[in-house]
């Protein structure tokens, strides 16, 4: 199974940007620098300051990577699919919705905390505003180290399908402070992989259940494809 990359993007706590600026994402412990809409939406996307941390990045590092790869006008609904990996999910939020519903027997629960206990939330928000009708799913993180290599293997195998031909890659994490170490990483890093052959560009191919790029050197997170 053959993929070529067309575009990526990242937004960790040592900046943010794109594939074709050329430059490494570097996953680092602190506040990721989440960019502001204006600098990475065509247009508006309604909400997005009022997001919580983990839909803000995740919202973030996949706008950075569509528009990369030049698929973030689109005037129709498209089938192209979005797949992230995570450990921890929308945890944080789930933790501090809990916190509103201890007094009065839930009477003060937040329902705009709510929302965002629901790790599909940045999905759905991007499928929306991006026209993409093609599959989105989470899967799990395993927090090795190798970020990403979960949502590439799931992406490669939907593209194998034909169920789309365009999808949206990558890891996405913003762990809770109070049950983690203090210096852990939040961020997100995102690719977009097409079988469209008339793509120019670096490609990456699974065979055997090992995703390896165009010289042959296997992949282990989806940092090795920037």
């Amino acid at each position: 199974m053959k993929a070529w990359i067309t575009g990526g993007g990242y937004v960790t706590a040592a900046g943010f940007g794109t594939l074709s600026e050329k430059d490494q994402p570097q996953i680092v412990p602190g506040e990721p620098q989440i960019p502001k809409g204006k600098e990475i939406f065509k247009s508006p996307l309604l909400r997005y300051g009022r997001f919580d941390r983990y839909t803000k990045l995740g919202c973030a590092g996949i706008a950075l990577a569509v528009r990369d790869a030049g698929l973030d006008e689109a005037q129709e609904k498209r089938p192209v699919g979005i797949v992230l990996s995570t450990e921890y999910e929308s945890y944080a939020s789930d933790l501090d919705y809990y916190q509103t519903t201890q007094e009065e027997n839930g009477a003060y629960a937040s329902p705009n905390l709510f929302s965002y206990t629901l790790p599909g939330i940045v999905l759905g928000e991007m499928a929306i505003h991006f026209k993409m009708t093609g599959p989105t799913f989470i899967v799990g993180e395993s927090g090795s180290g190798v970020i990403g290599i979960n949502a590439l293997d799931s992406a490669l195998d939907i593209l194998q399908t034909g169920l789309c031909d365009t999808i949206v890659a990558g890891w996405l994490d913003s762990p809770p402070q109070t049950i983690v170490k203090e210096d852990s990483t939040h961020g997100s890093v995102f690719v977009v992989l097409t079988t469209k052959k008339t793509q120019s560009g670096p490609s990456i191919i699974k065979e055997k259940r090992v995703i390896k790029n165009e010289t042959g050197l296997e992949i282990s997170s989806v940092l090795d494809l920037f």
